[in-house]
């Protein structure tokens, strides 16, 4: 949409710290993310008419797309349980909570999300591992494969984000998801994406793995400020990893690259698309 190619995956494997010399930030960025990446959504002029348009889609997902694809015997909770997964994106998937929120079992909660997955609706992102490493944090998370669909369901709009902050986090982490997703969908066979988390309270948003083994850490922060606790997550992963281990990127909303250290930089969002 931006009529860029991205050169971000190959700088940051490279450990150069990434630049973006015109950042997209603040309002625009918040626009952006609200938007989604929808084609036919993005010809609407306004939010209001591009919720209706995702309301729409949604919909005819769940009447006639899941009906081709699979036969469940309580289609009818899909709605709910799509509602309830808006609300654990960039969580860990915890299938007893869902269970108990809209009365399914546990194993049909488990199928009928794969089914959201088939349906590229949402995702499960799979843990990063080690064999080194022993107390880690195996369930995945939930992501959602676009901001605009995620907003929609939440109904987090630019007011209702200006009002609370933190609405934006889970947001532009699913968002920063996709954009990943899109740079390593150029070259499938080379790069997997992950999320660290461990039982000390450790963590990494994703994790980037390239084929011979070098790992890129990715912290996301919905703030125009960093500090040095925004890396404790990215320095346990450094110190596991080892020589594996070439940098360790926080994006954030502001404008400047700063570095924070070895093999560490807060860097604009917008430099996934430089």
């Amino acid at each position: 949409m931006r009529g860029r190619h991205s050169a971000f995956l190959e700088g940051v494997f490279a450990g150069k710290a990434p630049r973006d010399p015109d950042p997209i930030v603040g309002r625009t960025l918040l626009e952006i993310i609200l938007d989604g990446g929808y084609p036919e959504a993005l010809t609407r002029a306004s939010l209001r008419s591009r919720w209706n348009w995702y309301t729409s889609y949604v919909a005819t997902i769940m009447q006639r797309d899941m009906r081709t694809i699979a036969r469940l015997d309580q289609i009818g909770v899909m709605p709910s349980l799509l509602q309830a997964l808006a609300h654990f994106s960039g969580q860990l998937a915890n299938f007893d909570r869902l269970s108990s929120a809209i009365n399914l079992s546990r194993p049909t909660i488990g199928k009928y999300v794969a089914v959201l997955e088939n349906l590229f609706l949402v995702s499960l992102l799979q843990p990063w591992f080690t064999n080194t490493l022993k107390r880690i944090v195996k369930r995945p998370k939930v992501q959602f494969l676009d901001s605009g669909i995620l907003a929609m369901l939440r109904k987090l709009s630019p007011n209702a984000i200006r009002r609370d902050r933190t609405l934006l986090g889970p947001l532009l982490e699913s968002f920063i998801y996709v954009e990943l997703r899109k740079l390593v969908s150029w070259k499938p066979h080379e790069y997997t994406i992950t999320f660290f988390r461990d039982h000390h309270g450790h963590e990494v948003d994703f994790v980037i793995e390239d084929g011979d083994g070098k790992i890129v850490g990715i912290e996301v922060k919905a703030t125009a400020t960093v500090d040095r606790k925004d890396f404790r997550g990215l320095q346990q992963l450094a110190k596991l990893c080892g020589d594996r281990f070439v940098l360790g990127v926080v994006l954030y909303d502001h404008d400047l690259t700063l570095p924070f250290g070895d093999r560490m930089v807060a860097t604009p969002v917008s430099t996934l698309w430089s």
